[in-house]
């Protein structure tokens, strides 16, 4: 990664290909707020590989930074459209071996705008053209097991184990998923063991990072909730505040979000929540 946000800032030494692609990039930002379909006509990498004059891979660099902007930006009405066509048909075709692109371009499809198949699509694309690369089948059969489609999982944990780099834990999987699947408090564990194994490398971590605040967000609000829905049945209202849960021994303590803040609560509704979740919230941040 270091390598690729090194090799963004040398694209401005590229005169005019690097000038004609920031204008391009300025004007798709501007129109993006008045059009929604903007992006639907940027170039598709193949023809912008042409016009970067041997610099494709610096030029992928410029898109994806851009992409990240982009897609990190919540007020956008219109961010979770064209997200494959960002990553997989302008982005990896610019750069195919561009790995940080197919697994977060993924994992926006799948966790933003929950379209699991067009995410697997951009994945299965990515590994029929890394085929040494273990982490982007190892990253579909996780979100094939957090669908609950274990059959697939299971096979694309069978693929991530047979190429030669794939840690224990790849090979784990299929025994694990074989015993039980389905339970997002096991995959949190997993993803957690991930973590602290010293083994993992960089971008297993990353990866593991993202799924574990994913996680944990979706289990403490559902926790929280069954919880403010055992006090309502016994005391035949909500909770004026969360807090109550503890005051009246529901629970010794409230969990905290990924953000190290008291998870939101609708006093109203009873309804739990955190923007915490977030994929990209911390590229947001300076």
């Amino acid at each position: 990664m270091v390598r690729r946000l090194g090799a963004a800032l040398l694209i401005a030494a590229l005169g005019g290909v690097a000038g004609y692609t920031r204008g391009a990039l300025d004007d798709l930002a501007q129109a993006a707020g008045s059009r929604d379909d903007e992006l639907l006509y940027l170039p598709n990498g193949k023809y912008l590989s042409v016009l970067s004059l041997g610099h494709a891979n610096l030029l992928a660099d410029l898109f994806y930074l851009w992409a990240i902007q982009y897609y990190s930006d919540y007020e956008r009405a219109d961010r979770r459209r064209y997200v494959e066509h960002v990553f997989g048909s302008v982005i990896t075709e610019l750069d195919p071996h561009y790995i940080d692109a197919y697994w977060l371009g993924a994992l926006i499809l799948i966790v933003e705008t929950g379209d699991l198949d067009a995410g697997i699509r951009l994945l299965d694309r990515g590994t029929e053209r890394n085929p040494d690369n273990w982490i982007l089948p190892y990253l579909a059969g996780w979100e094939c097991y957090h669908a609950k489609d274990y059959d697939r999982s299971v096979r694309y944990f069978e693929l991530a184990a047979t190429i030669p780099g794939a840690p224990t834990a790849v090979r784990r999987m299929k025994a694990g998923l074989t015993a039980r699947m389905g339970d997002e408090e096991q995959a949190l564990q997993v993803w957690h063991s991930i973590l602290e194994d010293p083994a993992s490398d960089e971008l297993s971590t990353k990866i593991a990072q993202r799924k574990v605040r994913e996680l944990q967000t979706k289990v403490d609000i559902r926790a929280l909730t069954r919880l403010v829905e055992r006090f309502r049945t016994d005391n035949g209202r909500w909770p004026r505040v969360l807090e109550e849960l503890v005051q009246r021994s529901y629970t010794r303590a409230l969990p905290r979000d990924a953000d190290d803040r008291v998870y939101a609560y609708d006093p109203r509704t009873g309804q739990v929540s955190s923007p915490a979740g977030r994929l990209l919230g911390e590229f947001g941040k300076k």
